[in-house]
């Protein structure tokens, strides 16, 4: 079950609970291809995450010229294409499907709904700055090679995909919450794939800071059929790195299934173990079709679930 824009609220409140971990948008073209993907990581930190992206291989691509985007901050018309544009929008709010920004540079958050509504985004930055709300939310997404920073969370979904993506730098001001790299509060079909998440930002006076840098949580629906594959989970501030759904203190949280989990670096960091308390938390080894298999250390070493 998707999200809707209207459960925001909704999220906040739950950050009272989640706080538990939480320490210190022209014509159509042909969208290029995804990279291949890259070769396994070698035992050096540093050679590890030059093959992951990054600020310089993430984005609008080197020498393309943008135009000032000059139409509406809502996207109502089916097959919308918005190309090598500058877009300021405190909120672009796609509401159709089958809209497509590619090349683009956006000032703002993006809010996808309601569930007919459709975004893909590609080769693209989102700054979303100080707001108190996913960078870009929150279902039917496909995010490919695009930098997102900015928001408590930069991108909260059910129904995407995101790939070959950098998620960093987000927000907290004074009264933020929680914050997170990547969140699902419940839904399924969701795939992270070659990316770099992170949750960057130390705590606030007001307690509010990170949760982790990849989290799902059964707080709406029930959570089936995720996969993070291959992807550079950062260090955090946070309790710990990657939550993987299995909770029973949550509505939705007692039977997370076909969860998988393979081929991830997670960072080590100032603490030793990713997370102030560890790496991963809450994977279920015995949930329908879950798996968790080739993860490693930064340093190549090998990561058990639950570590």
């Amino acid at each position: 079950m998707p999200l809707q824009r209207s459960v925001v609220s909704n999220l906040l409140a739950v950050a009272t609970f989640c706080a538990l971990v939480c320490i210190s948008c022209s014509a159509p073209t042909e969208p290029p291809q995804s990279a291949p993907s890259p070769p396994k990581p070698s035992k050096s930190p540093s050679s590890v995450q030059t093959t992951f992206p990054s600020e310089s291989n993430t984005g609008v691509p080197e020498g393309t010229t943008l135009t000032k985007y000059r139409g509406s901050c809502t996207l109502d018309q089916p097959k919308t294409v918005i190309e090598d544009a500058v877009i300021s929008c405190e909120q672009l709010a796609v509401r159709a499907p089958d809209v497509t920004i590619r090349s683009s540079r956006i000032h703002g958050w993006i809010d996808v709904s309601p569930e007919t509504a459709r975004l893909t985004l590609e080769d693209s930055e989102v700054d979303a700055g100080n707001v108190r709300a996913p960078a870009i939310g929150f279902q039917n997404l496909v995010v490919r090679r695009s930098e997102i920073r900015g928001g408590q969370t930069s991108v909260q979904c059910s129904d995407c995909t995101i790939e070959d993506s950098l998620l960093h730098d987000q927000m907290n001001p004074i009264g933020s919450q929680h914050l997170n790299g990547f969140l699902s509060n419940g839904g399924s079909n969701v795939v992270l794939r070659h990316n770099t998440v992170a949750c960057t930002p130390e705590d606030n006076s007001t307690g509010g800071g990170c949760t982790g840098s990849m989290q799902i949580f059964g707080d709406f629906a029930k959570l089936k059929d995720f996969r993070f594959e291959d992807n550079l989970v950062k260090a955090t501030p946070g309790g710990f790195c990657a939550s993987f759904g299995q909770n029973p203190n949550k509505k939705f949280g007692s039977d997370p299934t076909q969860i998988v989990v393979i081929d991830n670096v997670f960072e080590r960091g100032r603490s030793g173990k990713c997370g102030v308390w560890g790496a991963t938390t809450s994977f279920s080894n015995g949930g329908l079709g879950n798996v968790f298999a080739r993860n490693t250390w930064d340093d190549g070493s090998a990561l058990a679930p639950n570590t």
